[in-house]
């Protein structure tokens, strides 16, 4: 019999962190794309929106993952207090997708910690 064994990250390790209102951070994620195509898509947990890039699974940078400490070289976010499956960028109609991840643990608990962190500014 297979074990399964469900063992979250115990950190998350944030290089840089920008804060956007929300249209820069759409139209940022439109750029480049052509009219009536789709975007790339945002993240979005408990009323906030997202991206994050990781850093390049370097050795180092996996033997830290399985010890379950993981690094994001980049956070981009702004608030959104609603999730919408869909915005749509009026010049040139690009759709931008936002993917609710609220019922991931790790991502909820970001949104939290960043409302904490940005209000307390």
């Amino acid at each position: 019999m297979v074990e399964f064994v469900y063992e979250p990250y115990k950190k998350v390790v944030i290089h840089e962190i920008v804060q956007y209102d929300l249209q820069t951070l759409i139209h940022l994620h439109g750029l480049g794309i052509q009219a009536g195509q789709l975007g790339r898509p945002i993240n979005w947990a408990n009323g906030i929106a997202f991206r994050q890039r990781t850093l390049p699974p370097t050795e180092e940078v996996v033997k830290e993952q399985i010890q379950g400490k993981i690094h994001w070289s980049f956070l981009a976010f702004a608030e959104m207090s609603t999730h919408q499956p869909i915005i749509t960028i009026p010049e040139g109609n690009i759709r931008i997708p936002l993917v609710d991840l609220s019922d991931n643990s790790l991502f909820r608990e970001l949104a939290e910690w960043l409302k904490m962190m940005y209000k307390a500014r």
